[in-house]
């Protein structure tokens, strides 16, 4: 069973990459959305959590579910997989102390590098530079999923040095979360697609716009997928990064 946390399709990738046949992929997005915060665990099978590293940490979304999570035992192997653009800090750290704090013990935290998204302050690798990151995650993913296959004990991103960057980091993630400058722009349709994805319900459709509720906002990045949706002066004229495998799907745009 593996729950994954998601805003532009990276780590939805890798928690599909590391799935055996038939094993659960759950998204917490879903559960948030759906208030469903406890699980069977099924014999000996591991149970993991793949979600990004926001400023060193974990989204706010995961400390929510994470905070609630109800297991019906001690997993046999209980892990965790960080993707990262930049580093993982001390993300492994408070992984674990969120884990720990409902009761369970963790045996493994686990990182990847994947393409940089967090497009509020940084331009988003060309396409050649996303294509070169993704080839070179695959490897370390196989390797992760032999790795949890043998119940392996690895801890990344718990130095004593990351804890300090994410103590450091962590606290504007936190604080800065305003959602005040969000807005669609006139190529907005109001399809109502950026509400219906997003993980926290933090937007609502009011006269066919979108609206954003700060407390629920985790910055997650799924709403700027679409080119409609601004942040102040932000966004204008940036690309938006979304993993590959969603770019292949079918989706709703609303410009």
């Amino acid at each position: 069973m593996i729950f994954y946390f998601t805003g532009t399709g990276n780590s939805q990738y890798v928690a599909q990459s590391l799935a055996r046949e038939g094993e659960r992929v759950i998204s917490i997005g879903e559960c948030l959305r759906n208030g469903r915060f406890a699980f069977d665990v099924l014999g000996f099978e591991p149970v993991g959590i793949v979600c990004p590293v926001y400023f060193g940490g974990l989204p706010m979304a995961v400390v929510q579910f994470l905070d609630k999570l109800e297991l019906s035992e001690q997993p046999d192997y209980f892990y965790g997989v960080l993707t990262y653009g930049g580093f993982s800090a001390g993300a492994g750290n408070m992984l674990r102390g969120r884990v720990r704090k409902r009761g369970y013990r963790m045996d493994a935290v686990y990182s990847v590098r994947m393409p940089e998204n967090y497009v509020m302050l940084y331009e988003i690798p060309s396409e050649e530079e996303q294509e070169k990151t993704l080839a070179e995650a695959e490897p370390v993913i196989g390797q992760i999923r032999e790795q949890i296959s043998r119940r392996e004990k690895v801890f990344a991103g718990t130095s004593v040095h990351g804890r300090l960057l994410t103590g450091t980091l962590y606290p504007m993630y936190v604080k800065g979360r305003k959602t005040k400058d969000f807005y669609a722009d006139d190529s907005c349709v109001g399809c109502g697609a950026c509400a219906g994805r997003c993980p926290n319900k933090a937007i609502v459709m009011e006269n066919g716009r979108p609206k954003w509720i700060r407390e629920r906002c985790s910055f997650c990045m799924s709403c700027v997928r679409c080119g409609a949706i601004q942040y102040g002066d932000k966004l204008t004229g940036k690309a938006r990064y979304k993993h590959p495998m969603l770019r292949k799907k079918k989706e709703k745009h609303c410009h």
